[in-house]
C-alpha cells in the first residue's frame, strides 16, 4: 500500500508544479503589457499609457466607458 501512496504523492506534486508554471505563465503575460494596439470598437490606436496601465486592454478609455455603461442597469426610482 506504501507503493501506491508514493506514486499518489508524486503525482499530485507534479499536478501542482503544472499549475503553478501555467499561473506564472498567464501572470508574465499579463504582466508583460501584451494588450492590443487598436481598439476593436472604433479601431483607433489605444494609448501606450493605458496599455501599460490596463495590459490586457481591448477598448480604448472611451469605448471602455461608453460599454460600461450600456451595461449597467438603470437606477430605479421609488414611486412614492
Amino acid at each position: 500500500m506504501e507503493k501506491y501512496a508514493d506514486v499518489l504523492d508524486l503525482a499530485q506534486a507534479h499536478t501542482e508544479r503544472e499549475i503553478q508554471l501555467r499561473i506564472a505563465a498567464i501572470q508574465g503575460y499579463t504582466n508583460s503589457g501584451h494588450g492590443r494596439e487598436f481598439c476593436v470598437d472604433c479601431g483607433e490606436p489605444i494609448p501606450d499609457i493605458r496599455r501599460q496601465h490596463v495590459p490586457n486592454a481591448k477598448r480604448c478609455a472611451i469605448c471602455q466607458e461608453a460599454d460600461e455603461r450600456s451595461r449597467t442597469p438603470p437606477l430605479r426610482r421609488c414611486a412614492a
